[in-house]
């Protein structure tokens, strides 16, 4: 069972790393010798593709990834599919370096996965960093209510402590929409 302080979900019985947990390690392992570069490839009303490399000390690409995210697949890629989109491509950038965590798909694309094939995925564990991360691109009422609503039929059976803080969040979102 994953959970927030380890950066592992689990997801129908095996665990992911987030691509956050791997970018990192890679840090971590790396400092600043190695780089990760992402590059916009294609962009219009449907679709985003991105493309991420890790470069050595010579500026030698040594892995590539690629993603792509469809606009009209969730409230979250209606306003944010090109950080998504990004994110996935790091993820599947640090895979092919051998960064992968046991699992080749990150948590984030595993959940895209199944959520696209209308099984919502149910995490057991709560990533408060990815909520307020996610929360920060949200420019409308409208769109923190939605989002909360995903929130909430994301996760298993949440503790009162973990709801009162999801509550927290988003009402400091919607406070500061407000303001």
């Amino acid at each position: 069972m994953g959970n927030k302080d380890t950066g592992v979900v689990t997801i129908h019985g095996k665990d992911y790393k987030t691509v956050a947990k791997r970018v990192d390690e890679f840090r971590k392992e790396h400092k600043t010798k190695l780089a990760i570069i992402t590059s916009l490839v294609s962009r219009d009303d449907k679709t985003v593709v991105m493309k991420a490399e890790i470069l050595d000390e010579n500026r030698n690409v040594i892995a590539t990834g690629y993603a792509e995210e469809n606009r009209a697949a969730s409230q979250i890629n209606r306003t944010s599919a090109l950080e998504n989109c990004e994110t996935s491509a790091i993820g599947r950038a640090l895979a092919n370096f051998g960064l992968g965590g046991g699992e080749y798909a990150s948590a984030d694309e595993v959940a895209n996965a199944i959520s696209q094939q209308g099984g919502a995925p149910r995490y057991n564990s709560i990533s408060f960093d990815d909520i307020r991360t996610t929360l920060e691109t949200l420019k409308t009422d409208a769109e923190v209510k939605q989002y909360a609503k995903e929130v909430d039929a994301k996760f298993d059976n949440p503790t009162e402590k973990q709801r009162a803080v999801i509550r927290k969040l988003f009402t400091d979102r919607l406070t500061e929409l407000a303001n």
